[in-house]
């Protein structure tokens, strides 16, 4: 049994800095963080789904939105709102174009309806599937329903297999531990695919470790062991290791494990804690995939005891929201830019050419630092800067390099082949929104001991 208590933070993408220990230097984030409060337990629903608007009535609204009066215009800020996040994808973008007090109202739109779409990111997709199907179409049914992309490793060996299911909005991993069952497949865990991939069992294997899931996470117990060094004053401690598993719409970037919320109790009475209560190791996520193992560390039981009837503790996840693009024009005399979005500042301090390249020098600049989100190592680097030539076609950089660093900002150089006049280009920056620090507290129970 797997009990879920999932706390929310929304975040402006303003704590996203990072440090880099690699290559290029230290890149520092910080997060602004807002405690939203919401708890899902196990059996709770998701919220009923808000009407979908059409683009007719968002273009009425945002025609309206920059109406000649305050009170329409008011107005209108209300209704987007009200009609939900479904509508984020209808919003302009905000540019060098949009009126001032047009760029702020977007800003707080988009910023509200991401706070409300938030409130119902991490619960569980919903999967309604019934009778006895291929498991290539089942497999196709459930990803469509849940926007998880799911992949079979060496597909065509799958061809004849078939699998039964009964299930009307039931979890997203209630449904897949069923279909693995069946199918004796497993999560490659290890996998660099974007989205979950399952390969066929190995010959021979001892059964499929006992899992545990609610809402978008799943948890297994990898290995745990027993140690006690010979000649230490120390009394040993007992080693875990779990594989963490979430759908893989959610992409989170960062991990972190605060070793003091970690507790348990053995079947002799005994209360176990962490043997590192200081320590909060930071868990590296695959470029793709959708799990990882994490090593948790307790005070090693009594031989008397033959089970943890209870092991709880916390795991803090990062999640990039939605993406704002900032749109740089007319850069070719080398003039300083900026834009900001939420509490982002993006700035074009200078555009030259450089040898046989164009250098573009972009600084990010975070508002109200407080150094929460250091660990977010080399995160920023993965967002997506590029051209856009006269003919609307993408032209990526060919190199990047950190210029600046400071603890609320960093300065990155890109480097571009640019044939003709820059005038003529665009250049394109990328970036979340918002990023949502999610904390999940989670109880497994009955974990046999070795």
């Amino acid at each position: 049994m797997l009990k879920f208590n999932v706390g929310f933070e929304s975040t402006s993408w303003c704590r996203v800095l990072c440090a880099l220990s690699f290559m290029i230097g230290s890149v520092c984030h910080s997060v602004v963080a807002q405690e939203l409060g919401t708890k899902l337990e196990p059996s709770q629903e998701k919220p009923k789904e808000q009407p979908k608007a059409s683009i007719d009535d968002v273009r009425k609204l945002l025609k309206e939105l920059d109406g000649k009066s305050l009170k329409e215009r008011d107005a209108a800020e209300k209704s987007l709102i009200e009609l939900g996040a479904s509508i984020v994808d209808f919003l302009p973008e905000i540019d060098a174009n949009t009126s001032g007090e047009m760029k702020i109202r977007l800003q707080r739109i988009r910023q509200q309806l991401q706070t409300v779409e938030i409130k119902t990111y991490f619960e569980f997709s919903k999967v309604t599937l019934s009778g006895k199907m291929p498991l290539t179409a089942a497999i196709e049914s459930i990803s469509k329903q849940t926007g998880n992309k799911i992949m079979l490793e060496g597909e065509d060996a799958f061809d004849n297999l078939e699998v039964e299911l009964d299930e009307a909005d039931s979890p997203f991993w209630s449904v897949m531990d069923k279909l693995m069952t069946q199918t004796k497949l497993r999560v490659n865990n290890f996998a660099a695919s974007d989205g979950l991939s399952l390969v066929a069992g190995q010959a021979g294997a001892g059964e499929m470790p006992k899992s545990y899931f609610t809402g978008p996470f799943h948890i297994e117990v990898a290995s745990i062991q027993s140690n006690l060094p010979f000649g230490s004053r120390l009394g040993g401690q007992l080693d875990l290791s779990l594989m963490v598993s979430w759908e893989p719409r959610l992409k989170p970037i960062f991990m972190q494990i605060p070793m003091a919320s970690l507790q348990a109790a053995s079947d002799d009475g005994k209360a176990l804690a962490s043997s590192s209560p200081e320590s909060a190791p930071e868990v590296p996520l695959n470029n793709g995939g959708c799990s990882t193992q994490i090593d948790l560390q307790l005070q090693r039981p009594p031989r008397a005891a033959t089970k943890l009837i209870k092991l709880s503790g916390e795991f803090v996840f990062a999640v990039p929201g939605d993406k704002h693009k900032y749109i740089f024009k007319k850069f070719g005399n080398g003039a300083r830019q900026s834009e900001k979005f939420g509490e982002t500042t993006v700035t074009l301090e200078g555009a030259r050419r450089n040898g046989k390249v164009f250098e573009m020098r972009v600084l990010v600049e975070i508002a109200n630092d407080q150094g929460a989100l250091d660990s977010f190592r080399g995160w920023i680097l993965s967002n997506e800067a590029y051209l856009l030539d006269p003919k609307e076609r993408r032209l990526e950089n060919v190199g990047l390099q950190t210029y600046g660093v400071t603890s609320n900002s960093v300065g990155i150089a890109y480097l571009f082949q640019i044939n003709g006049n820059p005038d003529e280009f665009q250049f394109v920056y990328e970036s979340p929104g918002a990023i949502t620090r999610q904390t999940v507290k989670y109880e497994l129970q009955d974990i046999e001991l070795p």
